[in-house]
């Protein structure tokens, strides 16, 4: 279809935009248990793909595109086949970024901007300037507009108390978008499995330490990192949404998955999937990952 691209302006023959990257749906089919991959507002409908939009012209799908190959190829597959000591450049700062870009686009589009203050409403535009510029090559770097990547490892236990009993297999699995914050503070998030970008708007008074992505150069490894406490609940939300759409499902959608299971089995057994489910079985117990059907 023709129309305006969103990212530059052009008038142009539009493509079907991915507004999070496709190889995170790839990814997430092939470690679902069944090939396929759910919707949260409807468990019961499998979809093959992730949320597209006539978005982009066929050159900024391109340059976007450009930044999704070098994120997958060099961090993404890697970071999943064991090697957790990577070294990046330039390239990592402009995925995140376009990422963050398409959050607030969609989420704006979507009637999030009313929910915050004049300030905060201000502050998405010129988040929004600010980005486009960046990637176009028109500013040196985001500005106070900062990323943050997280990476998450399996939780085999914790001090934590009340956490949801998916909280493994949401941390290292779950796919999904929002605009997220308080009064004081505002952020895109985009979880892609265990990688999570926070993309700043408005940052608040709370301490971010070893998650900031550097604009020439920088090193991702496993460590410590220091995280405001509030994004705790926003997990704690966000895994009890997701729990909520399982324990939807059909006890027919449920026979259907089993049964891909069982005739894969070796194959599930040695899977990422099946990782987050044993931790969540040894932090919680069998009955968190068990379901019966008390029908």
């Amino acid at each position: 279809m023709e129309g305006i691209c969103k990212f530059c302006g052009q008038v142009a023959e539009l493509r079907e935009s991915h507004i999070l990257p496709a190889f995170v749906y790839r990814w997430l089919r092939a470690r679902s248990g069944s090939g396929h991959i759910r919707d949260t507002e409807n468990p019961n409908l499998r979809v093959q793909d992730g949320l597209k939009l006539h978005w982009l012209c066929n050159e900024c799908e391109g340059l976007f595109s450009r930044f999704e190959t070098a994120f997958a190829t060099k961090v993404f597959h890697p970071w999943h086949k064991g090697n957790h000591h990577i070294e990046y450049r330039e390239w990592l700062l402009k995925f995140c970024v376009s990422v963050s870009w398409r959050v607030l686009e969609y989420a704006l589009a979507h009637g999030r901007g009313h929910d915050y203050s004049d300030e905060q409403r201000k502050l998405l535009v010129k988040a929004e300037q600010r980005w486009k510029a960046f990637l176009k090559g028109q500013a040196p770097h985001p500005g106070k507009f900062e990323q943050h990547l997280l990476i998450f490892d399996l939780v085999e236990s914790t001090t934590i108390t009340d956490l949801p009993q998916n909280f493994n297999r949401f941390m290292m699995g779950a796919v999904t978008l929002d605009i997220v914050g308080s009064e004081r503070s505002m952020m895109t998030y985009a979880k892609l499995g265990r990688f999570t970008i926070f993309g700043m708007i408005q940052k608040g008074p709370n301490e971010w330490d070893g998650t900031k992505v550097h604009v020439n150069h920088g090193t991702l490894r496993a460590g410590k990192t220091v995280l405001p406490n509030g994004l705790l609940d926003l997990f704690r939300e966000k895994a009890a949404l997701a729990s909520g759409a399982t324990e939807a499902m059909s006890p027919t959608q449920r026979s259907k998955v089993d049964a891909h299971v069982r005739k894969n089995l070796d194959q599930f057994l040695a899977s990422e999937q099946f990782a987050s489910i044993a931790a969540d079985a040894r932090m919680f117990g069998k009955d968190a990952v068990v379901y019966r059907d008390d029908t």
